[in-house]
């Protein structure tokens, strides 16, 4: 038999890197197209479509906004949120919230700030 060059907890370790990136990747796709779609239903047309009369909405996308991280169960992601102008109200996501910074499921594993204690400064 030949030598090896790795040993097995390296190459599995290796794999599972690939494949957390590999998720996280794919779960920022997904969540980008949703946003997407979402403009795209409040719109009534898709992008780079123009208007089909004079009485449609006014409003139009107008590129997107700074890059947010947003933290999952698998980690970290970051997405770009198309801006729209031109609407009646303001635009707001049912699919990423304004100020959404985390999912729920990382929000409840994070304890809730302790009070200061007598002793501890506070700390």
């Amino acid at each position: 038999m030949g030598k090896q060059t790795t040993t097995g907890s390296q190459a599995s370790r290796i794999i599972w890197d690939s494949l957390e990136e590999w998720v996280r990747r794919k779960a920022q796709e997904f969540i980008q197209f949703v946003l997407e779609e979402e403009i795209t239903e409040v719109l009534g047309r898709q992008k780079s479509e123009r208007r089909r009369a004079m009485d449609d909405s006014p409003a139009y996308r107008n590129g997107y906004g700074k890059e947010r991280k947003l933290t999952l169960g698998c980690g970290t992601i970051t997405l770009r949120r198309p801006r729209v102008r031109g609407l009646e109200g303001r635009f707001e996501s049912w699919v990423l919230p304004l100020f959404t910074r985390r999912a729920k499921e990382v929000s409840k594993l994070i304890p809730p700030a302790l009070p200061p204690r007598f002793g501890f400064g506070g700390l």
